[in-house]
């Protein structure tokens, strides 16, 4: 299978349920089978960068939320793999296997749009394989915190970025946006300086920005995301704008709506931009994302953005 279309396969949505149960392959039983489980924690997943890629000296680029893992393995002498099932991280899963496991693979699995129900197995980030794993029954494999990588940059692209660092840069944002410094705004662990700003003075019921540059996008079949951290006092929409075809009318359409949990503070989110692409577009190859705040009540407050970037696959 071509290694594009078995990426694209990846973005299908997870219709599985996120409990901890281990899901048995038939009624076929392996060597190694066992009444008493073992057990496979997982704590975490996080981003790294490849050295062979070096994608950005900013940590930035490598803020992540790995909400979930798929969890597979094979053992030799099986006749395929077994799918263990999608849990929601932190997870400890049973197993009735026991004995040293030639492969593990946990896939790493974000929630779509920030939704918990549209969860899929995230297709820039490498799945990771571990070798030789021991189980032993009624005993715990922790794997602790693990890591994953971007796929290659041979696969994966990077339209625009933006991690607001100071320096005689512009900001890829209209003038609306600006930067700030203050370090109890500023996402914690990433390694910034800096992040995005609008201010929303009272009485103001909405603002809209926009990059500063349209982006091209020459595969019509093309898988695009774009990734963001936020912290918001309000609801904001997420758009596109561009001609539907060309020198047609220039189009505005919302992808969706994000709802601002200032509480929360600052929040990762995966967000189909080629859905909204494919379906209102029809493709057309020349995309720009806006950002509207809704603010019916006309309240005072702050939307902070911070490593944004548009990926396709």
């Amino acid at each position: 299978m071509p290694l594009r279309i078995y990426m694209r396969k990846t973005v299908n949505i997870i219709m599985c349920s996120l409990l901890t149960v281990f899901v048995a392959v038939g009624c076929d039983r392996f060597e190694g089978d066992t009444e008493v489980p073992s057990y496979i924690k997982v704590n975490a997943v996080v981003v790294e960068d490849n050295p062979s890629d070096s994608w950005s000296p900013d940590k930035g680029f490598f803020s992540s939320n790995v909400d979930a893992v798929n969890i597979i393995i094979w053992k030799s002498g099986d006749t395929a793999e077994t799918n263990l099932g999608t849990f929601q991280l932190p997870c400890k899963v049973p197993v009735l296997r026991a004995g040293v496991i030639d492969r593990v693979r946990i896939v790493p699995v974000v929630k779509q749009d920030g939704v918990a129900g549209k969860r899929i197995t995230y297709p820039y980030y490498e799945p990771i394989n571990l070798t030789d794993v021991t189980l032993a029954a009624d005993s715990v494999t922790d794997f602790d915190t693990l890591r994953t990588r971007y796929i290659s940059k041979s696969l994966m692209k990077v339209l625009w970025q933006e991690f607001f660092e100071p320096g005689p840069g512009e900001i890829t944002l209209d003038s609306t946006v600006k930067r700030c410094y203050s370090l109890d705004t500023v996402p914690p662990g990433n390694g910034g300086y800096g992040c995005g700003v609008v201010r929303v003075p009272e009485g103001t019921t909405f603002v809209r920005f926009a990059t500063d540059t349209t982006y091209t996008i020459s595969d019509p079949q093309a898988v695009v995301y774009l990734e963001m951290d936020y912290w918001s006092d309000f609801d904001f929409s997420v758009e596109l704008k561009n001609p539907t075809y060309p020198d047609g009318p220039v189009e505005l359409y919302s992808h969706m709506t994000i709802f601002g949990r200032p509480q929360r503070g600052w929040q990762k989110i995966y967000i189909n931009i080629g859905a909204l692409w494919s379906k209102q577009f029809n493709h057309y190859p020349y995309i720009r994302p806006h950002f509207t705040i809704l603010n019916d009540e006309g309240r005072s407050g702050n939307l902070f953005i911070d490593n944004v970037k548009l990926v396709v696959l």
